[in-house]
């Protein structure tokens, strides 16, 4: 898809979610398409979804240095991170990747994609 080139909203089908510029806001283009003057004006981008993940190394890397920023002994953080194991990793991930999956509605967001020119 060129990301350049505008697609026609009369093309689009009508539960195809589009991303409001300027605005932190989404709508379809059924939407749209009942209140037309609304939206005209509008700078309309299909959206591209977007989803959170967290990397578990680089979150016990922040909280590592952190801690030990906030007065550990010289040293706690070599000993500590020599204590943390590649399992403690995978499993830590996997939490955190079991968290975000559990409610996926609520763990989305979009971007703009290819714009949309309004053309009825």
């Amino acid at each position: 898809m060129d990301v350049l080139k505008k697609v026609k909203i009369s093309t689009l089908p009508k539960d195809e979610i589009l991303y409001i510029d300027g605005e932190i806001d989404i709508t379809t283009v059924a939407d749209v398409l009942e209140d037309i003057e609304y939206y005209r004006e509008k700078n309309l981008y299909i959206a591209i979804p977007y989803t959170a993940s967290f990397d578990a190394e680089s979150i016990l890397a922040y909280a590592i240095d952190d801690e030990y920023e906030n007065g550990m002994y010289e040293d706690w953080d070599d000993k500590i991170r020599a204590d943390i194991t590649k399992q403690d990793i995978v499993d830590l991930q996997a939490i955190l990747d079991r968290i975000l999956a559990r409610n996926p509605n609520q763990n989305i967001s979009y971007e703009a994609g290819q714009l949309v020119e309004v053309d009825v």
